[in-house]
C-alpha cells in the first residue's frame, strides 16, 4: 500500500507542483498557439484555435447531453473500432455521478497548416475536466492525445485515434507514463457504480458481487476515519466527505488505471491535481483508490477494512498538500506511517501483522539492522526492509499519539503536509516542540519496549 501522489505529478510524493505549473503553462500555450492566423490564401489549410474549442465544446455538450451520435460524430467514420469505443466511454461516463465534465484544450504538436492544399495532421492534448459529486474538492482532469486530420481548407476536423497524453515533464522510476489515463471508463467494456454511503465504488460488472461485498468495508472505513478527523483534525481544514474507490484484479491492472506504471503495492491512492489551480489553496483537487483484490488484505472482511482504512486515510488529508517540489518528497515514514497507524489504531500492536518481522529487525535478521534512525525515502524500499519500513513509522504515530495525544499527531502531520519542499519532517517536529535527534532517541527506545 502506498501513497500515490502522485504517481505523476510527483513521483516522489511532494504535491502537484510540477504538475499544475506545467499544465498551466500548457494552457497558456494551447491559447497562444495559432492566435492571429488566418486563411489568407484559398489553398491554405490553417487548423486554428476557434476550430479546436468549437469541436470540444460540440464534444462536452453531446456527453451532457448523453448524444451518442453527436459524441461520435467527431471520430474517424472508417474506423469502426475507434467508433465503438468511444460509444462505450460515453455509455461509461453516464453512468458516472459527476457534477462537473468537459473537454479543455491543452498544447498541441505537429503539422496544423499547410500552405499547399495539402491535408494536416497533428496531436492536440486534451483535458477531460471532471468532478465526482459531493466526493472531489475541485475539479480535476484526465488527459487524451488526440491525433487529428483536416483533409482541406473545408473539411471538419476528424479525430483518428485517441490515447493517453504523456506528461509533459521529464519521466523517471515509477512515474506513469500518461496522465491519470486510462479510467475505467475508457478500457472496461462496462462498469458496475455501487454506493457505499457517500462513497462511490467502481467495478467490472463481473466484478459487481464482490463489489457489493466491499461496500460495507468502504463505507464504514470513510465513516471511521471522517470521524477520527472531526475528533482530531482542523475543523477548518478542506477535507473530502467521501472518496471514489476502484477495484481491480492483480497488478497489472493496478498499474494501468488512472496511471500507466508498473505496480507492486496491494492499493494505491492516487491524488489528482485541481484543474487551474493557480491562486486555489487546494492543490490536490481529488484521489482516486485502487485496490487490488488479489491481494491477502481480501482474504478476510478484517483485512478489507484494513486495506479501505489505509488508502483513504491517504485520501482524507492529499488535500492539504502544500504541492510544493521536494528532492526526495515528503518522509514515506511520516505519510505511511500515519495511514498504517489510522488503519491499525484500534487494535493492539501485538496483532499487527508485520510485528514478528519487527523483532526479526531488533534482532538484527534482516537485510539491515536497526539503528535507532528512522528510515529514509533513499532507502526505503532496500532489499527485504519495505514493509518492516511500514511499521517503523507506524510505531513512530502510535509513539507520538502515546505522548502527545492524537489531536498533536494529526497537527504534525497537517503540519509536514503543508511544509514547504524538504520541510516536512521539520514542520512536524517543531509542531511537536522536539528536535529529531531527541525525538528518534525516544522513539527507539519505544520501538525496543513495543516490540520486546
Amino acid at each position: 500500500m502506498i501513497l500515490g501522489v502522485l504517481s505523476l505529478v510527483l513521483v516522489v510524493g511532494g504535491g502537484a507542483g510540477v504538475g499544475f505549473i506545467l499544465r498551466d503553462k500548457g494552457d497558456e500555450q494551447a491559447q497562444e498557439q495559432g492566435k492571429g492566423k488566418g486563411a489568407t490564401d484559398p489553398s491554405t489549410i490553417t487548423v486554428t484555435d476557434e476550430e479546436i474549442k468549437a469541436l470540444l465544446d460540440q464534444h462536452s455538450k453531446a456527453l451532457a447531453a448523453g448524444d451518442a451520435a453527436a459524441f461520435t460524430s467527431i471520430f474517424d467514420k472508417k474506423n469502426a473500432a475507434l467508433v465503438r469505443d468511444q460509444t462505450r466511454v460515453l455509455a461509461n461516463l453516464r453512468k458516472m455521478p459527476l457534477s462537473e465534465m468537459s473537454y479543455k484544450a491543452r498544447q498541441r504538436d505537429g503539422r496544423a497548416e499547410d500552405s499547399f492544399g495539402r491535408g494536416v495532421k497533428f496531436t492536440q492534448d486534451v483535458a477531460f475536466v471532471h468532478r465526482f459529486a459531493g466526493i472531489d474538492l475541485r475539479p480535476v482532469s484526465e488527459w487524451y492525445r488526440w491525433t487529428i486530420e483536416k483533409a482541406s481548407a473545408d473539411a471538419p476536423l476528424v479525430v483518428t485515434k485517441v490515447t493517453g497524453a504523456p506528461p509533459p515533464w521529464t519521466s523517471s522510476g515509477g512515474a506513469s507514463k500518461t496522465v491519470y489515463y486510462p479510467g475505467p471508463w475508457d478500457i472496461w467494456p462496462d462498469v458496475t457504480v455501487v454506493k457505499a454511503g457517500g462513497n462511490v465504488i467502481l467495478a467490472r460488472p463481473q466484478d459487481a458481487a464482490l463489489a457489493q461485498r466491499v461496500a460495507p468495508a468502504v463505507a464504514g472505513a470513510a465513516t471511521a476515519n471522517l470521524a477520527y478527523w472531526k475528533r482530531n483534525g482542523d475543523p477548518d481544514a478542506q477535507v473530502p466527505a467521501g472518496f471514489v474507490v476502484a477495484l481491480v484484479k492483480g497488478k497489472a491492472q493496478l498499474g494501468n488505471l488512472f496511471r500507466k506504471t508498473k505496480a507492486n503495492e496491494a492499493g494505491v491512492s492516487i491524488g489528482m491535481p485541481t484543474w487551474q489551480s493557480l491562486g486555489d489553496t487546494v492543490k490536490i483537487g481529488g484521489t482516486r483508490v485502487v485496490m487490488d483484490t488479489t491481494s491477502a488484505f481480501f482474504d478476510d472482511a478484517e483485512g478489507i477494512s484494513e486495506i479501505s482504512k489505509h488508502e483513504l486515510a491517504h485520501s482524507l488529508i492529499a488535500g492539504l498538500d502544500s504541492a510544493e517540489f521536494s528532492l526526495f518528497g515528503k518522509p514515506n515514514w511520516i505519510v505511511e506511517g500515519f495511514a498504517e497507524y489510522v488503519a491499525n489504531r484500534d487494535r493492539p500492536i501485538e496483532r499487527n501483522l508485520r510485528f514478528e518481522e519487527g523483532r526479526a529487525y531488533l534482532a538484527g535478521q534482516l537485510g539491515q539492522p536497526f539503528y535507532g534512525g528512522l528510515p529514509d525515502n533513499p532507502t526505503w524500499d532496500s532489499k527485504g526492509m519495505t514493509s518492516v519500513h511500514y511499521l517503523m513509522g507506524h510505531l513512530a504515530m502510535r509513539y507520538i499519539a502515546e505522548r502527545y495525544g492524537d489531536q498533536k499527531l494529526v497537527a504534525g502531520v497537517v503540519a509536514a503536509y503543508r511544509a514547504n519542499g524538504d520541510d516536512s519532517e521539520a514542520a512536524l517536529f517543531q509542531e511537536l516542540g522536539v528536535n529529531k535527534t531527541d525525538f528518534e532517541q525516544q522513539w527507539a527506545a519505544y520501538v525496543r519496549r513495543a516490540l520486546a
